[in-house]
């Protein structure tokens, strides 16, 4: 999606990749150009390079700069690459937690670091963030401090689990950082909230931030007859529970003025034969073609696909705004 917000919706877009698996970073950068970034001469940063200082002891981030730039690659995004040495920045993060519950400002500082990068990169329309399934430590510093946050689902059972185990965990999480944000006033007499916020950019109030603007549900295989296509009851229940699931655990979160049908972002097409044609030709599924080695019914695999496409990114505009502001 945020490929296609840059090329086709002319938005300006940082896409961060946080997921300890990088499939964003490892679809984007070209295999010739990965040594740059993870080879022993590393020359260029990933967001594991962000968190040097913190991880010794700073409470700032550093090397915020953009290392992979949209005019080097097809998907025209500009990207902080991933790395999979985040489970240790994700260990950080818990100690953070413990540390603000605790009562230790510096781990409150760190806690907070996102907004040490929507002030830094202001200038994007879009921050996206893609981060792995976790319900960590680290997905839950993101989401401190994210305006919104998105649900891409498979149709299964486990998509349908985990929309109940976020809204708890989200619940859980958000109460903690209250309580200890109260505790710091209630036990610091030299403590200002209004003052740390404007200084360190912490944020104070969580339940403002980070909003439920949707989902999509990645559909499965539908077999194909002549006398059109046949669902599958199974997976239909299961897509028909989640979709009650989501507006019943989720809606506590969902920003004001969205309403059921409005959250209701898309479904990605299952397009499973041009899949391998975009991860290795480095191109967006929906701007495939045939020099990319696109055949025969594949056509009509990318043509649905950005069809699809279009609706997801018009849908994510109207929920989210024009801008990132």
């Amino acid at each position: 999606m945020a490929s296609y917000l840059s090329t086709h919706k002319e938005k300006k877009v940082l896409l961060m990749d946080l997921d300890p698996q990088s499939n964003s970073t490892q679809v984007i950068i070209p295999e010739d150009k990965w040594d740059l970034y993870y080879g022993e001469n590393s020359s260029r940063s990933t967001i594991y390079d962000f968190f040097d200082g913190m991880d010794n002891g700073e409470p700032n981030l550093s090397n915020l700069e953009v290392s992979f730039l949209a005019k080097d690659s097809k998907f025209k995004v500009d990207l902080i690459p991933g790395h999979p040495n985040l489970s240790v920045i994700d260990d950080l993060m818990s100690s953070c937690w413990d540390d603000t519950i605790g009562q230790k400002k510096g781990g409150l500082r760190k806690l907070n670091w996102l907004n040490q990068i929507k002030e830094k990169f202001k200038n994007y329309d879009y921050i996206l963030i893609d981060v792995g399934p976790s319900l960590g430590a680290l997905n839950r510093s993101i989401l401190l401090n994210s305006d919104y946050f998105f649900t891409p689902m498979a149709s299964d059972i486990f998509s349908l689990l985990g929309v109940k185990n976020i809204a708890s965990w989200m619940n859980r999480w958000m109460k903690l950082y209250e309580y200890a944000l109260n505790t710091f006033e209630l036990t610091d007499s030299t403590f200002n909230l209004n003052e740390y916020k404007d200084k360190y950019l912490v944020n104070i109030n969580v339940k403002e931030t980070t909003r439920f603007i949707g989902y999509s549900i990645q559909q499965y295989s539908k077999r194909k007859y002549k006398s059109g296509i046949k669902t599958t009851q199974a997976y239909e229940n299961v897509i028909s529970e989640i979709r009650f699931a989501i507006t019943s655990h989720l809606n506590i979160f969902r920003k004001n003025g969205l309403n059921d049908e409005d959250i209701k972002i898309g479904d990605i097409p299952y397009v499973y034969s041009v899949v391998p044609l975009s991860q290795t030709s480095n191109v967006p599924i929906f701007d495939l073609t045939y020099k990319d080695g696109v055949r025969g019914n594949q056509i009509s695999s990318v043509n649905e696909y950005k069809e699809f496409m279009e609706h997801i990114a018009t849908r994510f505009i109207k929920n989210v705004g024009e801008t990132n502001e």
